[in-house]
């Protein structure tokens, strides 16, 4: 695996799924997953529960995702992912701060799942094509 990492390219074609790791990180934990919790309290990582922290590394990640989107629907010129994603992320953050519903954040969460698994299906469909067009 000699994939370099301070490659640009590698940067953009993963940026969406670091941001949705992060964003579920985060989620999970405003909701108040108890497995996560406990074990950022037993390594000694507990000061990161707190929602004043919580809330705006969710933000930070969501706009992450969604550049991470953007740049996948630049690609593969589809827009279906980043639709998916960008309602995914504004109904996560209406439903953890203002509207506290964990069973629709969860649906939220599996949204952007979603919306992460269709941008690479349709980047993988996409180059499939340009290296049909240019063999």
């Amino acid at each position: 695996m000699n994939q370099n990492t301070n490659n640009p390219v590698f940067w953009k074609r993963h940026l969406d799924k670091f941001g949705l790791g992060g964003s579920l990180f985060s989620a999970l934990c405003c909701l108040g997953f108890p497995a996560l919790l406990s074990l950022l309290t037993a390594i000694g990582l507990g000061f990161l529960i707190r929602d004043a922290i919580l809330l705006p590394l969710l933000g930070v990640f969501l706009l992450i995702t969604i550049a991470g989107l953007e740049m996948g629907r630049r690609r593969h010129h589809k827009p279906g992912a980043l639709i998916l994603g960008i309602i995914s992320a504004v109904a996560l953050a209406l439903f953890i701060f203002p509207i506290f519903n964990g069973v629709l954040a969860g649906f939220s969460i599996i949204g952007l799942l979603a919306a992460s698994i269709l941008n690479v299906v349709l980047q993988h469909r996409s180059s499939l094509e340009s290296e049909k067009m240019n063999p």
